[in-house]
């Protein structure tokens, strides 16, 4: 199992957190050999919010060895040529070490100001993602379509391979995770029981489209935090975790709607791996159990201090990390 750290991108009202904290944690994560940093996108968010190729950048220049990853962002807002040099880019200044992770969005608010509807979401989706693959690896694009039309355009130098990383949660937005990406990000609201279907869906439609399931990984996010009892995890994140999912509630997050579910602790608690590194790793072993191959832990929610958030980096490098390699 591999193992990458999604990192906080959000601003608080105390204005604690500053971008370059996430310099200080990528160094830190490079060092514990984790496998991956990911970020992920957001916009109009009152507090503000780290721009995640910016952000990949930066971390580009600072790191050896971390894979670079968006989980994800939405291609749907942008002009696919443009994107895919941006993203090339990165790729090239890291030395190849750069994935790209997309997603269709799921709120309104912040699709309008890009000028894009609810109801085109899927559309747009498929094009940019189809024209960025042409972007990557053809020498000449010529493209008449439904959103963006070009004309002998190109990207230069091409990257060598850019692997597409898609999210989604209904069994279509899996299968065309099988068909168009080289991996799916599973949804952070699934459950066991959802990964346990959704995983079998996955390989199932891996299998109808002639693809090898050992190349195509199954990409899951969970809320972490690694302490001496589930008791003391609690007290220092859990202030800051609710926040975060009072802001998911009020954004229409779908997973508490379709589960019923208030913000609350305990019913969130499935979605959380939280204890001592002993039950940090039973945890995860059942994840890798199901089918799961690479974990993005996220242990800073808004407002939390980057030293609560370092000593839990630390903690699941040395004490959980060894268990799986």
């Amino acid at each position: 199992m591999k193992f990458g750290v999604f990192l906080n991108q959000y601003y608080d009202e105390a204005g604690d957190f500053v971008a370059t904290d996430l310099y200080e944690q990528a160094d830190l994560i490079e060092r514990l050999e984790f496998d991956s940093v990911t970020v992920g996108e957001r916009h109009v968010h009152e507090e503000g919010f780290v721009e995640p190729l910016t952000a990949l950048a930066a971390i580009a220049a600072r790191t050896d060895s971390l894979t670079l990853g968006t989980a994800a962002m939405l291609p749907a807002l942008y002009n696919p040529l443009n994107l895919a040099e941006q993203v090339a880019t990165i790729d090239r200044l890291s030395d190849g070490r750069m994935s790209f992770g997309a997603a269709l969005g799921y709120r309104a608010r912040e699709l309008a100001p890009f000028g894009v509807e609810m109801d085109e979401r899927v559309g747009r989706f498929l094009e940019s993602i189809g024209l960025l693959k042409q972007f990557w690896t053809e020498d000449r694009i010529n493209h008449t379509g439904d959103y963006w039309s070009f004309d002998d355009a190109f990207v230069s130098p091409r990257p060598d391979d850019i692997p597409i990383w898609i999210g989604g949660h209904a069994d279509i937005a899996i299968k065309r995770a099988a068909y168009r990406g080289d991996a799916w990000i599973a949804s952070a609201s699934s459950t066991t029981d959802d990964l346990t279907s959704q995983i079998a869906f996955y390989e199932d439609a891996l299998d109808e489209f002639g693809m090898a399931r050992e190349n195509n990984d199954v990409i899951l996010m969970r809320d972490c935090f690694v302490a001496d009892s589930v008791s003391e995890a609690r007290s220092k994140i859990e202030p800051y975790l609710l926040n975060l999912y009072r802001l998911y509630a009020r954004w229409g997050q779908t997973y508490l709607d379709e589960h019923e579910i208030e913000v609350d602790y305990d019913e969130l608690n499935e979605k959380f791996v939280i204890g001592t590194p002993e039950e940090c790793i039973d945890q995860l072993r059942t994840y890798a159990e199901l089918g799961v191959d690479h974990v993005l832990i996220r242990c800073q929610f808004p407002g939390q201090p980057q030293s609560t958030t370092l000593d839990c980096l630390k903690r699941f490098g040395d004490e959980v990390i060894p268990a799986f390699r």
